[in-house]
Protein backbone atom coordinates (compact mmCIF):
# COMPACT_ATOMS: atom_id res chain seq x y z
CA UNK A 1 0.00 0.00 0.00
CA UNK A 2 1.55 2.98 -0.77
CA UNK A 3 0.29 6.56 1.23
CA UNK A 4 -0.42 9.43 -0.86
CA UNK A 5 0.18 10.97 2.39
CA UNK A 6 3.00 9.94 4.21
CA UNK A 7 2.26 12.57 7.24
CA UNK A 8 -0.98 10.66 7.63
CA UNK A 9 -2.21 7.71 9.46
CA UNK A 10 -6.03 6.48 9.56
CA UNK A 11 -6.80 3.76 11.72
CA UNK A 12 -9.69 1.64 13.32
CA UNK A 13 -9.88 -0.68 16.47
CA UNK A 14 -12.98 -3.12 16.87
CA UNK A 15 -14.21 -5.48 19.40
CA UNK A 16 -16.24 -6.06 22.17
CA UNK A 17 -16.83 -4.72 25.65
CA UNK A 18 -14.09 -5.69 27.81
CA UNK A 19 -11.85 -6.99 25.09
CA UNK A 20 -9.46 -3.32 25.67
CA UNK A 21 -10.50 -1.31 22.70
CA UNK A 22 -11.12 1.84 24.51
CA UNK A 23 -7.75 1.56 26.38
CA UNK A 24 -5.75 0.68 22.98
CA UNK A 25 -7.29 3.50 21.13
CA UNK A 26 -6.05 5.88 24.66
CA UNK A 27 -2.64 4.27 24.09
CA UNK A 28 -2.41 5.67 20.65
CA UNK A 29 -3.73 8.59 21.05
CA UNK A 30 -1.12 9.37 24.09
CA UNK A 31 1.55 8.13 21.81
CA UNK A 32 0.37 10.28 19.03
CA UNK A 33 0.62 13.19 21.34
CA UNK A 34 3.92 12.69 22.46
CA UNK A 35 5.11 12.52 19.08
CA UNK A 36 3.71 15.77 18.56
CA UNK A 37 1.14 14.89 15.77
CA UNK A 38 -2.46 15.90 15.91
CA UNK A 39 -4.58 13.53 16.81
CA UNK A 40 -8.04 12.39 16.47
CA UNK A 41 -9.51 9.87 18.52
CA UNK A 42 -13.24 9.14 18.25
CA UNK A 43 -14.47 6.02 20.62
CA UNK A 44 -17.65 4.31 20.57
CA UNK A 45 -19.79 1.88 22.19
CA UNK A 46 -23.19 0.27 22.62
CA UNK A 47 -24.95 1.21 25.53
CA UNK A 48 -24.92 -2.48 27.23
CA UNK A 49 -20.53 -1.91 27.38
CA UNK A 50 -19.43 -5.41 28.44
CA UNK A 51 -19.75 -7.87 25.77
CA UNK A 52 -21.40 -4.85 23.18
CA UNK A 53 -20.08 -3.74 20.10
CA UNK A 54 -16.91 -1.03 21.00
CA UNK A 55 -14.93 0.87 18.59
CA UNK A 56 -12.31 3.51 17.69
CA UNK A 57 -11.39 5.73 14.70
CA UNK A 58 -7.86 7.31 15.06
CA UNK A 59 -6.59 9.29 12.62
CA UNK A 60 -3.05 11.09 13.16
CA UNK A 61 -1.40 13.90 10.91
CA UNK A 62 1.87 15.59 10.90
CA UNK A 63 -0.88 18.36 9.39
CA UNK A 64 -4.57 19.40 10.01
CA UNK A 65 -7.24 16.90 10.45
CA UNK A 66 -10.40 17.83 9.56
CA UNK A 67 -13.15 14.91 10.89
CA UNK A 68 -12.88 12.47 13.47
CA UNK A 69 -14.81 10.10 11.33
CA UNK A 70 -12.78 7.64 9.26
CA UNK A 71 -14.08 6.60 5.59
CA UNK A 72 -11.27 4.84 4.28
CA UNK A 73 -8.67 3.59 7.01
CA UNK A 74 -5.39 2.62 5.86
CA UNK A 75 -4.98 0.35 9.20
CA UNK A 76 -7.59 -2.01 11.40
CA UNK A 77 -7.62 -4.74 14.11
CA UNK A 78 -10.39 -6.42 14.74
CA UNK A 79 -11.10 -8.66 17.80
CA UNK A 80 -13.70 -10.87 16.99
CA UNK A 81 -15.88 -11.70 13.93
CA UNK A 82 -18.52 -8.87 14.76
CA UNK A 83 -16.17 -5.97 14.47
CA UNK A 84 -14.56 -7.70 11.49
CA UNK A 85 -17.76 -7.69 9.64
CA UNK A 86 -19.33 -4.62 11.30
CA UNK A 87 -16.07 -2.34 10.19
CA UNK A 88 -14.33 -3.97 7.11
CA UNK A 89 -16.30 -1.61 5.02
CA UNK A 90 -13.99 1.27 6.89
CA UNK A 91 -10.99 -0.35 5.48
CA UNK A 92 -9.75 1.30 1.83
CA UNK A 93 -8.52 -1.16 -0.69
CA UNK A 94 -4.87 -2.20 0.12
CA UNK A 95 -5.26 -1.15 3.82
CA UNK A 96 -3.55 -3.71 6.31
CA UNK A 97 -5.94 -5.82 8.17
CA UNK A 98 -4.80 -7.30 11.77
CA UNK A 99 -7.40 -9.90 12.94
CA UNK A 100 -7.69 -12.32 16.58
CA UNK A 101 -6.92 -15.48 14.87
CA UNK A 102 -7.83 -17.00 18.30
CA UNK A 103 -11.56 -15.82 18.04
CA UNK A 104 -11.63 -15.51 14.45
CA UNK A 105 -11.66 -18.36 12.36
CA UNK A 106 -10.01 -18.76 8.46
CA UNK A 107 -11.84 -19.20 5.53
CA UNK A 108 -13.20 -15.86 5.22
CA UNK A 109 -11.59 -13.97 2.15
CA UNK A 110 -8.34 -12.88 2.90
CA UNK A 111 -6.23 -10.20 0.96
CA UNK A 112 -2.10 -9.50 1.03
CA UNK A 113 -2.47 -7.35 4.12
CA UNK A 114 -4.14 -9.53 6.26
CA UNK A 115 -2.60 -11.15 9.20
CA UNK A 116 -4.02 -13.29 11.47
CA UNK A 117 -2.65 -13.16 15.05
CA UNK A 118 -3.38 -15.44 18.05
CA UNK A 119 -3.77 -12.36 19.88
CA UNK A 120 -6.22 -14.60 22.93
CA UNK A 121 -3.67 -17.46 22.69
CA UNK A 122 -0.51 -15.63 23.04
CA UNK A 123 -2.02 -13.51 26.41
CA UNK A 124 -3.25 -16.60 27.68
CA UNK A 125 0.17 -17.83 27.60
CA UNK A 126 1.98 -15.06 28.85
CA UNK A 127 -0.34 -15.54 31.83
CA UNK A 128 -3.71 -12.59 31.63
CA UNK A 129 -5.90 -12.79 28.76
CA UNK A 130 -7.12 -9.11 29.19
CA UNK A 131 -4.00 -8.36 27.74
CA UNK A 132 -4.80 -9.65 23.94
CA UNK A 133 -5.23 -6.10 22.89
CA UNK A 134 -1.73 -5.21 23.64
CA UNK A 135 -0.55 -8.31 21.54
CA UNK A 136 -2.24 -6.68 18.51
CA UNK A 137 -0.86 -3.42 19.64
CA UNK A 138 2.83 -4.86 18.88
CA UNK A 139 1.16 -6.10 15.43
CA UNK A 140 0.03 -2.68 14.15
CA UNK A 141 3.19 -0.97 15.67
CA UNK A 142 5.05 -3.42 13.71
CA UNK A 143 2.91 -2.38 10.25
CA UNK A 144 3.08 1.39 11.09
CA UNK A 145 7.25 1.55 11.53
CA UNK A 146 6.69 0.57 8.09
CA UNK A 147 4.62 3.40 7.19
CA UNK A 148 6.80 6.00 8.79
CA UNK A 149 4.75 6.40 11.85
CA UNK A 150 7.35 8.11 14.49
CA UNK A 151 6.57 5.86 17.46
CA UNK A 152 8.52 3.19 18.93
CA UNK A 153 8.05 0.66 21.32
CA UNK A 154 9.62 2.94 23.73
CA UNK A 155 6.62 5.43 22.83
CA UNK A 156 4.29 2.39 23.33
CA UNK A 157 5.95 2.03 27.16
CA UNK A 158 5.66 5.64 28.07
CA UNK A 159 1.66 5.53 26.46
CA UNK A 160 0.79 2.15 28.76
CA UNK A 161 2.46 4.04 32.12
CA UNK A 162 -0.27 6.50 31.09
CA UNK A 163 -2.87 4.70 30.56
CA UNK A 164 -3.00 1.75 32.18
CA UNK A 165 -3.47 2.90 36.21
CA UNK A 166 -1.50 -0.12 37.75
CA UNK A 167 1.93 -0.16 37.31
CA UNK A 168 2.71 -3.70 37.86
CA UNK A 169 1.06 -4.53 34.75
CA UNK A 170 3.11 -2.57 32.64
CA UNK A 171 6.30 -5.08 32.23
CA UNK A 172 3.22 -7.90 31.45
CA UNK A 173 1.43 -5.34 28.56
CA UNK A 174 4.84 -4.68 27.22
CA UNK A 175 5.87 -8.61 26.55
CA UNK A 176 2.09 -9.10 24.88
CA UNK A 177 2.91 -6.08 22.72
CA UNK A 178 6.84 -7.10 22.33
CA UNK A 179 5.12 -10.68 21.29
CA UNK A 180 2.66 -9.29 18.62
CA UNK A 181 5.64 -7.55 17.19
CA UNK A 182 7.24 -11.05 16.67
CA UNK A 183 4.10 -12.59 15.14
CA UNK A 184 3.92 -10.09 12.31
CA UNK A 185 8.01 -9.85 11.85
CA UNK A 186 7.58 -13.76 11.07
CA UNK A 187 4.95 -13.12 8.79
CA UNK A 188 6.25 -10.73 7.05
CA UNK A 189 9.60 -12.42 6.67
CA UNK A 190 7.88 -15.53 5.55
CA UNK A 191 5.07 -13.84 3.50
Amino acid sequence: MKKKNPGLWKIVLGGSGGQGIITLGRILAYVGLSKRLNVSFLPAYGAEMRGGYVYNMLSFSTGQLVSPVISQADFGIFMNENSLQMLKQYLKNGAWCLWNSSLIKPGRETRNNDIGIPATEVAEKIGNIKIANMVMLGGLLRILEKYGFPAREKDIACGVKETIKEQKNVSLNMLAVSEGKRLVDEVLRNG
